[in-house]
């Protein structure tokens, strides 16, 4: 066996592993990166090495970070099945034609400035015609279906518990009449969240491993701290008759906040009021959550039943500049949550512009916000902040929920592994950055495995026939173009 790693290695974007085994060229996830847009552009124009020869990728979920380079690697001449959940392919199509559009405007943009002369154009990496034809390759496979890829390999999708439709993978394979066998956790969720089941554990033991480690060497808050203080920030806007403004990413968070204000309104903890979404992609997920309901857990088919899970029939849909444009003539009392998180970008800059002087208004964080964004300059208390081509003073109130991750934390991560660690297990730790994948990999040798190691980019690891395996840092990847 060889796996050979080309994202996600000492940082948390760009998720993509290749596995080959017994004839097979196997690619886990093909995520885009994000990050410098220098940095970005090179890495995503970085695709599995000879990819016509592929056999199969196993799509974990819709998370751009993890499916955002498929089209890449389709226009590089990929032709075969892209395998994933139903769900995972709804919330795909979604995320892959945003992301299409936005790199299309960004190229559109950087040449319109200038430019050395004959410098050549900047190109998106793809752009939206470039979408059809990878989402004709996708396969539903749903959870708990175990799948053959022949070649005496195959594979097994379960929830994850991390967005609608996420899943890790189980992949079985013989080798010298021994069944081998291999989890790919890709992205683990909490438990006891809202809406999506928790993850489900592992079938057994594992002979290896390739784990995220997002948080690996933290704890977040407990679930049971969000409802309090989201409710509090909501009465409060309500007796103030103010704005409450949320920076909540399209997918997953969106929802999640629109469920908690449903439930505050079925449990008449607060009365009705006026909720907007003001996200495009946030308006058309949101959708695909109502749609895909055998991701729910049971908590959530309780309580809300077959009723309006979103409150959708309440909440007002801002799906066009100008349906955004008239948010801003509602005073409040009212809910407004808009994209981007960190408020770099997004409609959420026209509304903070509108309330940020307003000493009654407030802006409710509900997640981890990246430093050098205006998001954590709010955030961390700034007195004044830059807005589009103004400085302006800042009055309203800044709060920040915890405990909203959609990422386990080490101990939830442990918790979900356990069955699956064993001392014969070798353990390959991604999707983290080096500080919280290092912390991890000692974790889970404290579990008693037999190694547990934080492979870099373009790192190739062999198994001999004792699974002892050889690291050799290889070209393992070529360039998309």
């Amino acid at each position: 066996m060889l796996i050979r790693f080309l994202g996600a290695d000492r940082t948390v974007t760009g998720s993509s592993h290749l596995l080959e085994v017994n004839g097979l060229r196997i690619l886990l996830d093909c995520g885009i990166y994000q990050g410098p847009r220098e940095e970005a552009r090179r890495l995503n124009q970085m695709i599995a090495d000879d990819p016509r020869s592929i056999d199969a990728v196993i799509l974990s979920h819709g998370h751009l970070d993890h499916c955002g380079k498929l089209p890449v690697l389709v226009a590089a001449g990929y032709n075969g099945p892209i395998y994933c959940s139903s769900a995972t392919a709804a919330v795909s199509r979604v995320i892959l034609e945003d992301s299409a559009k936005i790199q299309e405007e960004d190229a559109e943009y950087l040449n319109r400035r200038a430019v050395e002369p004959n410098a050549p154009p900047v190109k998106p990496i793809y752009r939206v015609i470039d979408v059809p034809p990878t989402l004709r390759l996708m396969k539903h496979v749903e959870c708990e279906q175990r799948f053959d890829l022949g070649n005496g390999v195959s594979f097994t999708f379960f929830d994850a518990g991390h967005i609608l439709g996420s899943c890790y993978v189980w992949i079985e394979w013989s080798e010298r009449n021994q069944t081998k066998r291999l989890l790919f956790t890709a992205d683990i969720g909490r438990y006891n969240t809202p809406i999506i089941k928790d993850p489900v554990p592992p079938p057994g033991p594992a002979d290896f491993v390739i784990t995220e480690s997002t948080y690996g060497g933290r704890v977040h808050e407990p679930i049971a701290s969000v409802e309090p203080q989201l409710l509090g920030a909501v009465k409060d806007c309500i007796a103030k008759r103010s704005r409450l403004i949320l920076p909540a990413f399209a997918m997953g968070r969106t929802q999640t906040l629109l469920w908690y204000f449903q439930k505050f309104i079925a449990d008449k903890s607060i009365p009705p009021m006026r909720i907007y979404i003001d996200s495009p992609m946030g308006v058309e997920l949101t959708r695909v959550y109502r749609t895909y309901r055998q991701g729910y857990d049971d908590e959530t088919l309780a309580h809300i039943g077959d009723a309006d899970l979103f409150g959708l029939s309440r909440v007002t849909l801002a799906e066009s500049g100008q349906d955004s444009r008239k948010i801003n003539e509602d005073r409040g009392p009212c809910v407004i949550i808009a994209s981007s998180p960190t408020c770099e970008f997004g409609r959420v800059l026209h509304h903070l512009k509108n309330s940020v002087e307003n000493p009654n208004d407030t802006v409710l964080f509900n997640g981890y916000v990246p430093p050098n964004t205006l998001g954590r300059r709010l955030q961390d208390g700034q007195k004044r902040v830059r807005i589009f081509d103004r400085w302006y003073d800042v009055r309203c109130q800044v709060k920040t929920i915890h405990g909203l991750s959609a990422h386990g934390d080490s101990e939830e991560l442990l918790r979900f592994m356990s069955p699956a660690l064993a001392p014969h297990t070798t353990a390959f730790v991604v999707h983290g950055e080096a500080d919280q994948a290092e912390v991890f990999a000692g974790k889970l040798m404290q579990k008693g495995i037999k190694l547990a190691t934080v492979p870099a980019m373009t790192t190739s690891v062999t198994t001999t026939y004792d699974d002892t395996p050889k690291v050799a840092t290889t070209p393992a990847a070529t360039d998309g173009d």
